[in-house]
């Protein structure tokens, strides 16, 4: 009898200590579809960060639609338990009311987009400052959303070199790049440039006019930034949020969580595989890359909003 009772007691603790250690489930909302080019590093940053510890299991879930929308929407619906990533989208998306901008905190930061500006019009040992022979004429700039950075960028540049822009909506920057190499209508585009020499080759007039980063890039390192040419361009950028509703601790302890497992595959790597610049590796905290992030598309948007609210 003694035996079957330690038997069972056995089980119990054995029972209760798997409970104990079994993970929490948190779901990590990606608002853009598996093709997207950050989506490789975010995986490989989740597989680390499942590796470093065994409180949390992330689990990358999709709801690509409505510029980011509908990932933030559906991390709401399990705020304890989701967190859901932003682009420069949303600060239209709050300015038409869609979400609520104090609803939502920085969790942790994957950083710019280190993408380049390609054109068929321009000249890249000149710059930037060659577009200043298109002045006049239309550009048509292809993108994923009005008011957004590529098309807040385009706009910048029409005001100092006097063109105009006629912005064309694609499903991904990708796509209005291949449109330009087809010679179908897009002279201007903010893609990888990794995409950029893929088609080089095959299309000559593909020019890179400078990098949307701040720092230049190892393949191209005679190519200046565009803020080394006098702007300051919104950034590609890419925030994860959670909700208000999630609690502090749980949310800075998977902050930490997060940007250690990025800290552990490296600002090389993050750099090759998806073009990103993680803020810890410039010594900026999330909560202060979020808040320049955000406050400097309000600005541009506020500056441009008559121009973008006309080309919808």
């Amino acid at each position: 009898m003694l035996k079957l009772f330690t038997v069972i007691v056995t089980g119990l603790l054995i029972a209760i200590a798997q409970a104990q250690t079994k993970p929490e489930v948190i779901t990590v909302v990606i608002g853009a579809a598996p093709s997207h080019s950050a989506v490789p590093v975010t995986q490989k940053t989740l597989n680390e960060a499942n590796q470093l510890q065994n409180k949390y299991l992330f689990v990358p879930e999709f709801k690509p639609g409505a510029q980011g929308v509908i990932a933030v929407k559906y991390m709401d619906q399990d705020p304890q338990n989701r967190i859901a990533g932003i682009a420069p989208s949303f600060i239209e998306n709050t300015k038409a009311g869609h979400l609520n901008e104090k609803d939502y905190v920085p969790v942790f930061a994957q950083g710019d987009a280190c993408w380049a500006v390609i054109t068929n019009v321009g000249n890249t040992q000149r710059g930037l400052a060659s577009l200043t022979d298109v002045r006049g004429q239309e550009i048509i700039v292809g993108g994923t959303g009005f008011g957004n950075a590529a098309h807040i960028t385009s706009l910048m540049l029409a005001e100092r070199y006097g063109f105009k822009v006629k912005y064309v909506v694609f499903k991904s920057n990708f796509d209005g790049l291949i449109n330009m190499v087809g010679n179908n209508g897009v002279n201007m585009v903010l893609e990888r440039v990794v995409n950029y020499q893929q088609f080089k080759e095959k299309q000559p007039r593909l020019q890179i006019l400078g990098i949307n980063c701040g720092q230049r890039v190892d393949d191209l390192p005679e190519v200046r930034t565009v803020r080394e040419q006098g702007f300051n361009t919104p950034a590609i950028f890419q925030i994860t949020l959670a909700n208000r509703a999630m609690s502090t601790e749980r949310r800075k302890e998977i902050g930490k969580i997060l940007e250690k497992a990025q800290s552990v595959i490296g600002k090389k790597i993050m750099i090759d595989m998806a073009d990103l610049l993680a803020p810890q590796f410039e010594g900026v905290s999330v909560e202060e890359y979020f808040r320049s992030r955000i406050d400097n598309m309000k600005t541009l948007t506020a500056k441009f909003e008559k121009t973008i609210q006309e080309s919808k």
